[in-house]
Formats: C-alpha cells, structure tokens, sequence
C-alpha cells in the first residue's frame, strides 16, 4: 500500500511538473457551425413540392406525412422545419412532435444531420443528378393536454401545415410553390381556405398548388359531424360558418335567431372596415370538449375552438361569443395589414414584435365593439369586457417598472404561459 501511495505521488507531481513550468492556455470557443443561409426573394429553382398528410390513424392520433421536394441539382441541401408561428408571434412550433424521419434521394437511402445550433435545420448531401428528395415522417399529436394541444379526436381534428410541413432554406417562402393533398377518415367533411383540385377520392382530397407561405396561412377543420351556415348568403365573396361537433345535437342546436347574429358579425365588420381583401372566408369552428380550443387568425380563414355547450347553452356562452369578432378582426387587422417587423420573409427568421400592441390589443378593442354591434354580446356586456381590461391593467403592478413596449415581447419571453405572479 505503501509503495502505491509512492507511485501516486511520483505521478501526480509528474502531472503538475509541467502546469508549473508553463501553464495550459485558457480555454477558447469551439467554433460555429457555417449559419444557415439567408432566404433570397427568388423563385425556388427546383420546381412544386408536393405534401402528402394521412390523418386516418385516429386511435395512436399520429399523422402520417409524405413530402417531395425536388431539386434543380444534387449536393448539399438545407430542409428547415418552421421554427417561428405566425399569430404566435414567438419561436414555439412543435419540432419535438416530428418523428421517424427518413429521407431518399431518386428513391435512395441517404443519411441527414441535425444542425448544432440550428436545430430546425436538416442537412442532407444529395448524390449529384438527383431530381428529388423524398422526405417521410409521422407527427406525433398530443392525446392529453398535458402533452399539448390535442388536435386529433375520434370525431374531429384540426391540421396546422405550419406543424407538418418542411421546405427548402434560401428562400422566401412565398416564393416556393406547393401542392398539398390530405387523407381524412371515411365520412369526415373538412373547411379549410385552400381550393379543392378536383372532387374528393377515397377519402384524398388535393389542393391547388399555392405559395408555401400562403399554405401556413391556411389550415384545414375536419370532422365526422359538420354543418355549414352561408354568412353572407347572394354575395359574390362568400363567408361561411363551418362548424364541427363532438356530437350531432351540439350542431342541431343553433337557433335561426343565433346564427343571424353570426351575419350580423359579416355586417357589421363590412360597415366598419369599409372594404374586405379576401376572395373568400372561412370561420373554422370547432365545438368541443375533448379537442384543445383555439383562436388563431388567417387571412382568408381563422381557427376558432371553445367549448362543446356554445349553442347548446347559449344563455351562458357570453364569455366565449367575443372569439369569432376577435379572429375576424385579425384578417384586416395583423393579415391584410401587418407591423413591418413582425413580417419575416421565412418561417425561420425571428419576429419582433414591436406593435403586437396594435396586433392584439387594437383588434380586443374592435372585437368586443363588434361582438356589441352584431348582437353576439349585449351593450352591456360588451361595455363590461372593455372595463375589465381597463381595470385589469389599471391596478397590474407590473406596470410600475415595466415598460408596455416591453410588454409586446411577451410571447418570446413567456410563450403565452401562466405566471407566477401578475406582472
């Protein structure tokens, strides 16, 4: 034992020798990977991409995702999954949701890597002549809502493209051109903003090609229960209701007299606005206590959740009847016109959001004014919900150190979550 502790000594002062006579230098950064490049307002080169989403697979709750991107040549290529959500205003999008990805070049096994940094990004060296990359890959969707938003159930489901799709880096997104086509459940309807190529065929339904960007902005509601109500019946612009339901009486529940202060919203935001920009607009309405709500706006379409008992109690609804003025709102104010930073040129480019105060709050304001006009609130509640807002921030402590122009960061600083305390 002696002789061990001799021997570890003798080493140790070995060791140390040297740090004595010339110390180690101090440690330096490893180098960055190169960045992913800029996006360029170009044309994609390659051509259409083309989105395959099967939605069928209702007990695990997992879509099945296929995508072609072809290629203007082979080499090294970037594939980015949007990173930022538009109407989230922060970098929350569910990457961790994409499973089993494998890629092939012409049919081919080719291996990709992550970035180190920039973990929405794929790299994949493509053999030279290849014409196309061939991406599959399931998403993973919540079956609790611990685990997220559940956007699948048995009777219905809700298909954000911004949380299947990927797309080629170096380029603005609304310069890539892609074809979607979906997959839904036998006898399921679907809403959506995106135009229909051609009649429906074994439950596959394909899309017109359109801008990646203009894709995003269109999600699709799909449901075993559904019922459509005309907003704006004889005009040339049609604004629809399409509602779906866990169950057939939530539906079957509406009044003529309810829905007609649905019209009313057409109407009255027609009278206030004084124009509308979009070609056609669709209310995706989901009624439902077992699908996650929503309310998140589109251009020519919003998503628009709230619970299963909207017509079935409509007496006691008045704290879910400001969503629809909200959305509709969001498409002149925050879609049609938008603040200059919050606008990126890609969906992996970060927003700022320095008038997110006129986004959100100017649009609150407007959507409670309508909610009042069209009858989907009385006067006074709707005088009531403004008051609150006042108050609420009237005696918000936060306010004493905390600048409101801070305040619009909030989305990227807190993502929207509950707060420990009132700031």
């Amino acid at each position: 034992m002696k002789s061990l502790l001799l021997a570890c000594a003798a080493t140790l002062a070995l060791l140390g020798a040297p740090a004595l006579a010339q110390p180690f230098p101090e440690p330096q950064p490893y180098p960055m990977p190169p960045a992913t490049p800029a996006p360029k307002d170009i044309p994609y080169p390659g051509g259409t991409l083309r989105i395959s989403v099967d939605a069928t697979d209702l007990d695990r709750r997992i879509l099945q995702v296929r995508e072609t991107i072809p290629l203007a040549g082979g080499g090294q290529q970037i594939i980015l999954f949007p990173q930022w959500a538009p109407g989230g205003h922060s970098p929350r999008n569910s990457l961790e949701k994409v499973a089993g990805l494998v890629m092939r070049a012409d049919g081919q096994p080719v291996e990709w890597v992550r970035d180190p940094v920039d973990v929405f990004a794929f790299h994949v060296d493509a053999p030279a002549g290849a014409r196309t990359l061939e991406l599959s890959y399931q998403i993973v969707t919540p079956t609790a809502s611990d685990q997220g938003r559940v956007v699948m159930t048995p009777e219905m489901m809700n298909l954000q493209w911004l949380a299947v799709a990927m797309y080629p880096a170096g380029y603005y997104t609304r310069r890539v051109q892609i074809e979607p086509e979906v997959k839904l459940p036998a006898g399921w309807a679907f809403g959506t903003a995106l135009e229909a190529a051609g009649p429906s065929r074994d439950g596959v339904t394909r899309f017109k090609p359109v801008p990646f960007d203009v894709l995003v902005d269109s999600p699709m509601f799909a449901g075993r229960y559904f019922r459509q109500v005309d907003l704006d019946p004889g005009a040339a612009v049609p604004v629809r209701l399409d509602i779906f339901a866990d169950r057939p009486e939530q539906l079957e529940a509406a009044t003529a007299e309810e829905l007609e202060k649905h019209r009313e919203l057409v109407r009255q935001a027609y009278k206030l606005y004084g124009s509308h920009h979009y070609d056609h607009y669709d209310f995706l309405f989901a009624l439902s206590d077992r699908m996650s709500g929503i309310g998140l706006e589109h251009h020519r379409s919003s998503e628009d959740g709230t619970s299963g008992a909207y017509f079935l109690d409509w007496s006691t609804s008045e704290a879910e009847r400001d969503l629809l003025p909200h959305e509709y709102t969001h498409s002149w104010n925050g879609k049609f016109r938008r603040p200059a930073d919050l606008w990126t040129p890609n969906l992996n480019v970060p927003m700022r959001d320095s008038l997110l105060w006129v986004y959100e709050g100017q649009t609150q304001y407007w959507g409670f004014v309508l909610g009042g006009r069209s009858g989907l609130l009385t006067k006074q509640e709707a005088l009531d919900a403004l008051a609150a807002t006042a108050a609420t921030y009237a005696y918000r402590v936060g306010r004493n150190w905390r600048s409101v122009e801070d305040t619009t960061n909030d989305p990227i600083i807190n993502n929207r979550r509950p707060r420990p305390a009132r700031t």
